[in-house]
């Protein structure tokens, strides 16, 4: 009976996740929790806005069949089922990413030190190295386009860090380096739409770390978007981002760097909250960590430079 997330062994009593889930959603989900034998009744957060009558959703807190996993939901209504981390996804306005590191940073006691199963030893099978892009790729999107200006960005900052634009799909393209500098995938931004895409293959770097790292900067703003982290640039403010709200892998890297003064300024929203709190557990503790409160409903790039240098003094400890 448990849920293994990323090595991290998830084993308490769902029961227990769920009444968390309660007490720290905004929007009234799980408005009734009952015991139903072995499992869990709740109110289904995915009809009705959450504010049925009779619980309809179950969560099974013990695995029943090859089927039916720990902490599987399933609303027997509407239809709506999965796991654990898209409840809590739903219920806490959380990414799937995030809300798996909810329950990690909530519940998690245990660390697996090795693999659930392990993979077939094949003795002739070649390993696989790294595969980096050959910069000379980025040519084939060295253009401007007015939606870069819109966004607030400058034309110093888009030739420093190679922002173009990809006519075939019509979007801005953000070149991603790892923290030594090689180029490991470029991300879109539609520039008529909200839609953003991350190559699967690449993961998530922190972006602009390698910028960081090669001119030895320790003082740095965090970001979750690109977007955020280009925009801080255009004010002369190193910065960095996390495409979202951190995860574990982002925290080893930054830990091994030669940033020692970190400004948080996370979107201000729910997620964001739960990753200021996750970065501050995560980052080693000889570090400075100081926090910019962003209004609420608001990124950085909602902001004038005089509104974020004003936040920034009134946060600086």
């Amino acid at each position: 009976m448990d849920l293994n997330i990323y090595n991290h062994i998830i084993d308490v009593d769902v029961e227990t996740i769920l009444k968390k889930i309660q007490r720290e959603n905004t929007s009234g989900y799980l408005k009734q929790i009952r015991r139903h034998g072995e499992n869990i009744a709740i109110t289904c957060p995915s009809h009705k806005d959450g504010k049925e009558n009779n619980p309809s959703c179950y969560v099974y807190n013990s695995r029943l069949s090859e089927n039916v996993p720990y902490g599987w939901y399933r609303c027997f209504t509407c239809g709506d089922q999965g796991p654990l981390y898209k409840l809590v996804s739903i219920c806490l306005s959380l990414s799937i990413e995030d809300a798996k590191q909810w329950l990690i940073d909530n519940f998690s006691n245990t660390y697996s030190e090795r693999l659930l199963s392990l993979p077939k030893i094949e003795l002739n099978k070649k390993i696989e190295t790294t595969k980096y892009l050959d910069e000379s790729i980025l040519d084939e999107f060295a253009y401007f386009h007015p939606y870069m200006f819109r966004r607030g960005l400058t034309e110093d900052v888009v030739i420093k860090f190679k922002i173009g634009y990809n006519k075939k799909t019509d979007s801005l393209t953000f070149p991603v380096w790892d923290e030594f500098g090689h180029l490991i995938g470029i991300t879109e931004r539609n520039v008529k739409t909200k839609y953003f895409h991350i190559p699967e293959n690449m993961g998530k770097p922190v972006y602009l770390l390698n910028y960081i790292n090669s001119n030895n900067i320790t003082e740095v703003v965090v970001c979750e978007s690109q977007l955020d982290a280009l925009k801080c640039w255009t004010w002369g403010i190193p910065a960095i981002a996390l495409f979202g709200t951190g995860s574990k892998k982002q925290y080893d890297i930054l830990n091994k760097s030669g940033i020692r003064f970190y400004h948080l300024a996370l979107d201000g929203d729910m997620a964001g909250e739960h990753g200021i709190k996750r970065f501050i557990k995560n980052i080693r503790n000889d570090v400075f960590v100081d926090i910019i409160q962003i209004p609420n409903g608001k990124d950085v790039n909602d902001l004038s430079k005089e509104e974020f240098l004003n936040l920034k003094r009134i946060n600086k400890r």
